[in-house]
């Protein structure tokens, strides 16, 4: 019986580990049976598109298998899983089996399913992100308003005042205006004087070393 082999790549988040990595499971101080991460998906298939196995390869055993280098059993024709074994003689007939075209059907839901998933995740996270613009706009144009509302009356307050002054002028007479103007200046001669007051002398001499 000759298999043929399907390679579909593996979708994005979907993690499996090689089935065809060296394991040296005879070595008793190997206690760690771990292969690469896989990047594809085998299906093994007769020409009356009866599937066989499933399986999973990394990257390096691919090039292998395209190489015709991976190893076949010779009782049913499958690859021989990491390199050495097959389980062919514990795998049972079934009296029904499906067919490659329904396999790859599977293996295509599988994709979409993780997709989906994905898919779904980055929506949560944009719909996250976009909540949490919306509250920093909304933050943003309430303290607008605050500061807008609180320039607005400053101007008002300013206005009244300045109509308080200018009614203020209005009502006095010349004569008290310039008397309000000796006054000012009065004041600023006094404030200068303060001021050389408090200036160090300068000494007319100079020290001798």
């Amino acid at each position: 019986m000759k298999l043929e082999y399907r390679i579909l790549e593996l979708a994005k988040g979907d993690e499996q580990e090689c089935h065809y990595c060296f394991v040296d499971y005879d070595n008793p101080t190997n206690l760690n049976f771990d292969t690469a991460p896989a990047t594809h998906q085998m299906i093994a298939h007769t020409e009356t598109e009866q599937y066989f196995d499933i399986s999973f390869i990394c990257k390096d055993c691919k090039a292998e298998y395209d190489g015709g280098v991976l190893p076949r059993c010779e009782k049913c024709d499958r690859l021989k899983r990491n390199k050495s074994r097959c389980y062919c003689h514990k795998v049972k007939k079934k009296a029904t089996l499906p067919t490659e075209r329904e396999l790859i059907s599977q293996s295509f839901s599988s994709r979409l399913e993780n997709k989906t998933r994905e898919l779904e995740k980055e929506l949560s996270t944009t719909k996250e992100e976009l909540n949490i613009e919306r509250e920093e706009i909304a933050k943003f144009q309430e303290k607008s308003e605050e500061w807008g509302k609180r320039q607005k009356q400053e101007l008002l307050d300013r206005i009244k005042e300045l109509e308080t002054e200018v009614e203020r002028l209005k009502k006095q007479t010349p004569q008290a205006l310039v008397n309000e103007i000796e006054s000012l200046k009065s004041q600023l001669k006094q404030q200068n004087a303060q001021i050389e007051v408090k200036e160090p002398k300068k000494w007319p001499w100079k020290l001798r070393k």
